[in-house]
């Protein structure tokens, strides 16, 4: 099976890669979703471990316009909203018509999506609105929102569409005959695409340029840039590249033997591969890291990279992801105290970005830090007491991630 969904990339030149992704992630999702959560939950890292939140398709996109709001869609036409506390909503139908194969969300309040039939969906305002065709020439295959009145969609045709808040234009030829696999909009005024014959494009808000040849004989399989000086590719043998805004590299082998399905930079010293053999990979604008193993033998579909402090991945399996994990209190059980005597104990956590803040209400005598999580003091009542512990994250000043707070009832019996 995983053979099989190695080898999909290198297949985009006849089917696109949206298609040529839903394929694979849908053959996939027949047998992956069956894997129990115990088996599928082997993540590493500082990665959370795979959630089902769509039991009934394949993740093929996912986008993040705020840590607080995320939202993925699948190949059955379905999105999944991620607002709070680690919670995704229920699945709902959006697009009857076609399989999504790409979402961009410029701000919370507006996301596009794009089909396998040539339709886009949009989101405003909490709200779907109805599918509209916008592209008879082929499948769409990867949209990019610079901002809710600006967005490019590219097609499996070679064909660009452009979007000015109002309308789409009509498709126009960018790369003849070849599928434009992946594209990427930092800006208003640069967006860059890539096909399946491994030449890029760039458009620079009024016409696209001719094809750099970037990976000669090889499909480029996705594209983030983060600014106008930083964007990354890469490909389904495992390479990536970079643009500097003028050049691309040669390129660096970050993950032999299988093909790299998605990337996200969030900062020029930040991005994040994923592979089809549920590893991810991290750049840090010099030199890219070893595999860490997320999502154990599932295909890793797309990844959103806000900030460097958080990230949200999907996979073939209906599963999301988040880095870092949510905050969680790890203390199970706080030890006696004698009335009069010296009481120590410490509180845990785990996840989130610490260092972390803690609160409580303690007996009287007893004091928290709420650096470190200590409670010591000298117990002066005796009896049984129930205490609210809460733990927020160092990002919570900042307001990221959504993954920053943990409350737990803990009980301390003094006699």
């Amino acid at each position: 099976m995983l053979d099989g969904l190695r080898s999909t990339p290198e297949t985009a030149p006849r089917l696109g890669r949206g298609r040529a992704l839903l394929a694979a992630l849908v053959v996939a999702s027949t047998v992956l979703v069956t894997v129990s959560m115990a088996t599928a939950a082997s993540a590493s890292g500082s990665w959370s471990a795979p959630t089902l939140v769509d039991s009934g398709g394949a993740l093929t996109s996912v986008s993040c316009p705020s840590v607080k709001f995320c939202v993925a869609v699948d190949s059955s036409g379905r999105a999944v909203i991620h607002k709070r506390n680690n919670k995704w909503a229920a699945p709902s139908h959006v697009d009857s018509g076609g399989a999504l194969t790409s979402l961009s969300c410029a701000t919370t309040l507006f996301c596009m999506a794009v089909d396998a039939t040539g339709n886009e969906v949009i989101y405003r305002y909490g709200m779907w609105l109805h599918p509209f065709t916008i592209d008879h020439l082929g499948a769409l295959d990867s949209v990019s929102c610079a901002k809710s009145t600006i967005c490019i969609a590219v097609d499996s045709a070679g064909n660009a569409l452009t979007y000015d808040g109002f309308t789409w234009s009509s498709p126009g030829t960018v790369d003849s005959g070849v599928a434009l696999e992946a594209v990427s909009c930092p800006t208003v005024a640069l967006c860059v695409a890539v096909d399946a014959n491994g030449n890029a494009f760039t458009y620079n808000g009024t016409t696209w340029s001719g094809a750099t040849s970037v990976d000669p004989g090889h499909a480029l399989t996705a594209v983030s840039c983060a600014t106008v000086s930083l964007c990354v590719a890469v490909d389904g043998t495992g390479n990536a590249f970079t643009y500097d805004g003028t050049t691309w590299s040669g390129a660096t082998g970050v993950d032999p033997g299988h093909a790299l399905t998605a990337v996200s930079c969030a900062t020029e010293r930040l991005c994040v591969a994923l592979d089809d053999n549920g590893n991810a990979f991290t750049y840090d604008g010099t030199s890219w890291s070893g595999a860490t193993n997320i999502d154990s033998g599932n295909a890793l579909s797309a990844v959103s990279c806000l900030t460097p402090a958080f990230c949200a991945a999907v996979d073939g399996a209906g599963n999301a992801l988040t880095f870092p994990p949510p905050i969680a209190i790890t203390t199970t059980t706080l030890p006696g105290g004698r009335l009069g005597h010296t009481y120590s104990a410490t509180l845990a956590a785990t996840g989130g970005n610490p260092p972390y803040k803690w609160f409580a209400a303690l007996p009287k005598g007893l004091t928290l830090n709420k650096t470190t999580g200590a409670i010591s003091g000298t117990p002066k009542r005796v009896g049984n007491f129930s205490i609210v512990v809460r733990v927020l994250d160092e990002k919570i000043r900042t307001r990221l991630p959504f993954q920053d707070r943990a409350t737990k009832t803990l009980s301390i019996r003094i006699s």
